[in-house]
């Protein structure tokens, strides 16, 4: 009895649709991943809160912040830059410039990065760095995010993680 219900019911839905009439459009061009606004070129402000977290026990895990300016040139690549800051015993700061590449799925971004700077801790290091994380985007222009990055550095100084959770400000 549910199979001849259901039946008659998805056939009067289809009878009612073929007396409406009209011509009906169908669109080739596929609808775009991300919605207007929520990933263009152009800006970006961030600020955030970040964890250290070294390879060995020369720095010990400490938290910081820092802030970041990036441009996008598109919705998917971009640089930032960023100074960020550590509470460490003798206070950790690293200044870099990494290339963004992030790949948009609606209002929700996953991101990777590489790029370079300086280390400075008593005594200046360069950085090699890469990793990833995802952006929110929670308003239009506002988004949270979330990442790790691998630090790679030169001279006596260890490797070492840090974690960013933070804000960002597109204008």
């Amino acid at each position: 009895m549910k199979k001849v219900f259901l039946t008659l019911f998805v056939l009067a839905g289809l009878g009612g649709i073929a007396q409406a009439g009209g011509k009906y459009v169908i669109d080739s061009a596929p609808a775009p991943m991300v919605p207007a606004g929520c990933y263009d070129a152009g800006f970006e402000f961030g600020a955030f809160a970040a964890g250290i977290f070294p390879d060995n026990e020369h720095i010990d895990d400490e938290i910081g912040g820092g802030i970041s300016l990036g441009y996008f040139f598109n919705e998917n690549f971009g640089l930032d830059f960023s100074a960020a800051f550590y509470a460490t015993d003798s206070e950790v700061q690293n200044y870099t410039l990494d290339a963004v590449y992030r790949f948009p799925i609606n209002c929700i971004a996953p991101y990777i990065l590489a790029g370079g700077g300086l280390h400075t801790n008593g005594e200046t290091e360069g950085i090699f760095r890469f990793g990833g994380g995802v952006d929110f985007r929670l308003f239009e222009g506002t988004s949270l995010f979330a990442d790790g990055i691998y630090n790679i550095l030169g001279g006596d100084v260890e490797d070492y993680t840090i974690a960013r959770l933070g804000l960002r400000f597109a204008f």
